[in-house]
């Protein structure tokens, strides 16, 4: 009988305490914290990078570290730096298609567009490279819009290259926290000094 008694109240103990979902408790001091069960949404957090993670080569930290840590990009960057666009590559949810040097180093047409009289032309030429639209690095193949409300489309040809525009892309697509990257070869659209 002692027996019974004592497993009688710590059966009763126990269904008393729960906090499963199928408790019902009157405690009105409870609170959401208490009651891990409840599902929340929980705030997006930043992450904090390292200084490695930030500054290595070809950081995926985001479009504008990868650029900026590229060994291949260094005229690009500095366009992007100067142009009006220089915070959408910081945003979340652009691709950048990022010419390499060798784009800059065989043609010469843009040799003056850093002047301060020539903004409106830079502009036009970085936005044409930052596009938006695309979720994730497969399945490129498509239509899109470049950040100067022009239609842009990324196609493969006959030979299985893939274009967009002007430039040829090398095959890489990197994926990054904040948007993607896809070195080309080759300017998306020409500089347009009109």
């Amino acid at each position: 009988m002692r027996l019974s008694i004592f497993t009688s109240l710590l059966l009763l103990l126990l269904t008393s305490c729960s906090t499963g979902p199928d408790s019902t408790s009157s405690n009105p001091a409870k609170t959401e914290a208490d009651n891990p069960s409840k599902e929340t949404k929980a705030a997006p957090s930043k992450r904090a990078y390292t200084q490695e993670e930030l500054n290595q080569p070809y950081s995926t930290v985001s479009p504008w570290r990868y650029m900026i840590t590229s060994p291949d990009a260094m005229y690009f960057e500095k366009m992007a730096t100067a142009s009006s666009y220089a915070r959408a590559i910081h945003s979340a949810g652009y691709t950048l298609l990022l010419p390499r040097d060798q784009t800059f180093l065989e043609d010469k047409t843009w040799k003056g567009i850093m002047k301060e009289e020539n903004r409106e032309v830079l502009d036009r030429f970085v936005g044409a490279h930052i596009i938006k639209g695309i979720q994730s690095p497969k399945g490129l193949i498509g239509v899109y819009e470049d950040l100067n409300g022009n239609a842009v489309a990324i196609e493969t040809r006959a030979d299985g290259e893939q274009i967009c525009g002007g430039a040829r892309l090398l095959g890489q697509v990197v994926e990054t926290d904040n948007g993607i990257v896809i070195p080309v070869m080759g300017m998306v659209e020409d500089i347009r000094w009109d």
